[in-house]
């Protein structure tokens, strides 16, 4: 399993810091009315530098400092399933080490920074949601090789794509709406995509990592995914 230190930091160019000042400005104005309350909780917990871009070893001090989490590199892949897991059951959250391109600043395809810090990385610092993330983690290891793509697609359709009701309000949830300045609005302006939110429903979507997808699940308030995996 790589950490941080089996991997050189890569070294960023002001292009790339100008794309990451491009996109913090451009989706913080996007979600500021959107993004649920939990999200700006663990958002100011996190003191982000809006202007240059991360600093692996620097943040993940930050949030063993704060949750005793650490980040390990996932340089530029999609990690397998069961590797991405297995990460998270010792408390070291996968980031990538690369920032998209100017010409792909609406989607990226591949994870990259921006989706690994402004997507994730604030909920990272909550302890309840890091609960719901060790149950999940939990739950995966446990099952059988026939039912771990099933835990999988769960984990795909609540941290990466979920939605969530807050104050009657559909609001996004997942990190991959929240960083995606070019799906987070698609995905506001189809409500026609939204479906409940349950374990069936969850572990049955069809995730689409390259595209955006054509079916959203919403949570029914950040208790509906803690009673969903109380006995995980």
């Amino acid at each position: 399993m790589s950490t941080l230190k089996d991997a050189p930091q890569r070294q960023y160019s002001e292009t790339d810091h100008d794309t990451w000042r491009r996109l913090i400005a451009r989706q913080l104005s996007l979600v500021q009315d959107y993004a649920p309350q939990m999200y700006w909780e663990g958002f100011e917990r996190l003191q982000l530098d809006q202007q240059r871009l991360p600093v692996q070893d620097q943040m993940s001090e930050r949030l063993f400092n704060l949750v005793g989490w650490r980040l390990s590199n996932a340089q530029a892949e999609y990690l397998k399933e069961t590797d991405w897991f297995i990460h998270l059951r010792e408390r070291h959250f996968p980031v990538t080490d690369y920032i998209r391109i100017p010409e792909d600043i609406e989607f990226t395809p591949l994870p990259d920074l921006f989706h690994e810090y402004f997507g994730h990385m604030a909920w990272m610092t909550l302890p309840r949601y890091l609960t719901i993330v060790d149950r999940i983690t939990r739950k995966y290891l446990a099952s059988s090789a026939e039912d771990r793509p099933l835990i999988a697609n769960f984990w795909w359709f609540t941290t990466e794509f979920g939605l969530i009701r807050e104050n009657g309000k559909v609001r996004p949830f997942g990190a991959g709406l929240l960083s995606s300045p070019g799906e987070f609005q698609y995905a506001m302006a189809h409500p026609e995509l939204y479906k409940p939110f349950t374990f069936e429903n969850a572990t049955h979507g069809t995730s689409k990592p390259y595209a955006f997808h054509d079916e959203y699940f919403v949570i029914d308030g950040f208790e509906d995914l803690e009673t969903v995996t109380a006995d995980w």
